[in-house]
């Protein structure tokens, strides 16, 4: 047998300790005296056991009260740096988001997740569990993401782009009839993973769900709920396609109490090597506006394409999104923004990002610089 299985097994025998044995030293003597163990010998072993023992103890500190169950902290802060070109407007730092983020499970069928922001006035963004029994069927209840759109169900943490595309705030994000609502709203959900190949990969990801439609921290104000659906291919490991659907109607305490909110999405993503595509389209009939003294429906639409590449692999990324947005399409009020970016993110080491983008605004009624140069660091734990 090598040496170093002999030392494998000896500190294993130490570790759990040995009945007949009053301490390691007492173990440890009696092989030296048998000639089992070597003097020098004796003394590695007894600096691995004490490194060993001492490793036990740290965690013993730290993990004590939850040792018998999986438990992950983690979380993020953003701070942002704005320099705005429209008269009037100050340049400074804000605290865009200071998550903290506590998730784990009970068993391998039930999990949890509780997450925070403690920027501006302090919220819950996340507070559901979830069962999942199977590959195919997740059961999830509490308060989590819509399953609507590719930008709006990717994490604020993860994005290649400072700001979100307008788009989003059809979805809750940034803002809409309800206010920044962070894509997400109070229910239950049903999902799961469809048709498992051999390399491991499913091709097919589905999402029902079932929501009060009044957004985040609040109870519902009307009887009505939203019902949202996504589906999502992945024909191969490079390409992804999704489908979005919702329906519901929603008191935004407007006269109108019970107006309708419909949305209708369609994404694609393509991560290839060193390279990333996304481009999306949404539509919603969300509110209405009055003519001649008819209501009618509101329609909004916005589209955008983003593509990126890293000039140093996982290290250095250049970024570019053309954003297109109409908050008003069957109303031809001429009220189209459109946003040109350009971007680089500079990831530091695994917690740490820094973002630059510059962003060219144009507004369909209005001829006014809005122009910026945005930065932000971004600090994970």
């Amino acid at each position: 047998m090598k040496t170093k299985h002999i030392f494998s097994i000896l500190i294993a025998f130490l570790t759990f300790g040995i009945a007949n044995a009053q301490s390691s030293d007492d173990v440890l003597n009696l092989l030296i005296q048998r000639g089992i163990v070597k003097q020098n010998d004796a003394d590695s072993i007894r600096a691995d056991y004490a490194f060993k023992q001492q490793e036990i103890k740290e965690k013993q500190k730290l993990f004590n009260v939850l040792s018998s169950r999986n438990i992950n902290l983690g979380g993020y802060t953003q701070v942002r740096y704005q320099s705005l070109q429209e008269a009037n407007k100050i340049d400074g730092f804000d605290l865009r988001r200071v998550r903290f983020d506590l998730k784990g499970n009970f068993s391998p069928e039930w999990e949890y997740r509780l997450q925070t922001d403690f920027a501006g006035s302090p919220k819950i963004i996340d507070a559901y569990f979830a069962y999942k029994p199977y590959d195919y069927l997740k059961i999830t209840g509490g308060q989590f993401i819509i399953p609507i759109s590719l930008e709006s169900t990717t994490s604020d943490n993860t994005l290649e782009v400072i700001d979100r595309a307008q788009v989003s705030g059809l979805v809750g994000r940034n803002k809409d009839a309800l206010g920044d609502q962070n894509g997400r709203d109070i229910g239950v959900q049903l999902s799961g993973n469809l048709f498992k190949t051999e390399s491991g990969r499913f091709l097919l990801d589905y999402y029902l769900a079932y929501f009060n439609g009044q957004g985040i921290n609040i109870a519902d104000k009307n009887e009505a709920k939203d019902i949202a659906a996504r589906l999502v291919a992945h024909p191969s490991e490079y390409f992804d396609f999704g489908l979005s659907y919702s329906n519901g109607f929603d008191n935004w305490g407007t006269v109108a109490k019970d107006q309708v909110q419909n949305r209708i999405g369609a994404d694609l993503a393509i991560n290839y090597n060193d390279f990333t595509f996304r481009a999306e389209y949404l539509q919603a009939t969300q509110g209405s506006y009055v003519v001649n003294g008819a209501v009618k429906d509101l329609v909004r639409v916005g589209w955008y394409v983003q593509a990126g590449y890293f000039a140093l692999p996982k290290k250095l990324q250049f970024v570019a999104r053309y954003d297109t947005f109409d908050p008003t399409k069957n109303n031809a009020i001429g009220d189209i923004s459109s946003i040109y970016t350009a971007g680089t993110n500079f990831y530091i080491n695994s917690f740490t990002k820094l973002q630059i983008n510059y962003k060219h605004k144009e507004e369909q009624s209005n001829s006014i610089n809005k122009d910026e140069i945005v930065a932000q660091i971004q600090l994970k734990f």
